[in-house]
């Protein structure tokens, strides 16, 4: 059955939104690697594959909290080397940013919009905290909890997996054997809850969100998902057998 999700793990051949890739292009922002701050780097002194996040994170030129972004690179330093290893040789970068999501370069179109699948009465893009999906995912600093201007158990981790799903999966939405799984487990592990219902790749960047965020979700996920958890647990296993060590 996983035969299948081996073939698609590095599909690579999307377009990017030309809006999007603008604002890949042009962002303002400073590397993690080349940060001047001896505060943060101490902060993460003994995260995880650091050589990795030192590519894939942008941290904003102006003042922020080192504190909770330290927290939001920590928590994204726990996806397996592979699939950040992947996003790096596909140049998806994470950018922690302060201010308004529609202040960035590249995502001024979206203001006044709202995101697809929010009411009437839900908050416009202006005010929401973070996108994915593209080649460059927003997180805003210091709103990765839920309630925190989104519904996601994690904001950072939700968005990132967007682009995982795109660029390291090849959308899961195309993937007969994720389709079958969200069918069957999206409505216990998220009843009545129409945007997971709906959009399969909302529910594969959640459920990702879970299975990575601590023991106490990956639980969660699986008591409630098995087959979903152990979607995740074997395209980990797969990628995990692969040998980087002559790309470093």
């Amino acid at each position: 059955m996983w035969k299948r999700t081996s073939t698609i793990l590095f599909l690579t051949s999307i377009l990017l939104l030309p809006a999007l890739w603008k604002a890949f292009a042009s962002v303002d922002a400073i590397s993690l690697k080349d940060y001047p701050s001896s505060q943060l780097n101490l902060l993460l002194e003994d995260v995880p594959n650091r050589e990795l996040l030192n590519k894939i994170i942008l941290l904003p030129p102006s003042e922020f909290s080192y504190e909770e972004t330290a927290k939001m690179i920590t928590t994204i330093s726990v996806i397996p080397e592979t699939i950040l290893f992947s996003l790096v040789q596909q140049h998806v970068q994470l950018y922690l940013f302060e201010g308004s999501l529609t202040e960035v370069k590249g995502f001024e179109h979206l203001k006044g919009t709202k995101p697809r699948g929010y009411s009437s009465q839900g908050p416009t893009w202006d005010d929401v905290p973070g996108i994915g999906g593209s080649k460059l995912v927003l997180a805003k600093i210091g709103h990765s909890n839920i309630g925190q201007g989104h519904g996601s158990i994690n904001l950072e981790l939700h968005e990132l997996a967007h682009s995982i799903d795109r660029f390291v999966y090849g959308n899961v939405r195309y993937n007969e054997d994720f389709i079958k799984i969200w069918k069957k487990e999206a409505p216990i592990l998220f009843p009545n809850q129409t945007y997971f219902l709906h959009f399969i790749e909302e529910y594969f960047a959640e459920t990702f969100a879970m299975y990575y965020l601590n023991e106490q979700t990956n639980e969660h996920l699986l008591n409630l998902a098995p087959l979903t958890h152990k979607f995740f647990e074997d395209s980990t296993n797969i990628k995990n057998s692969m040998n980087l060590s002559i790309y470093y």
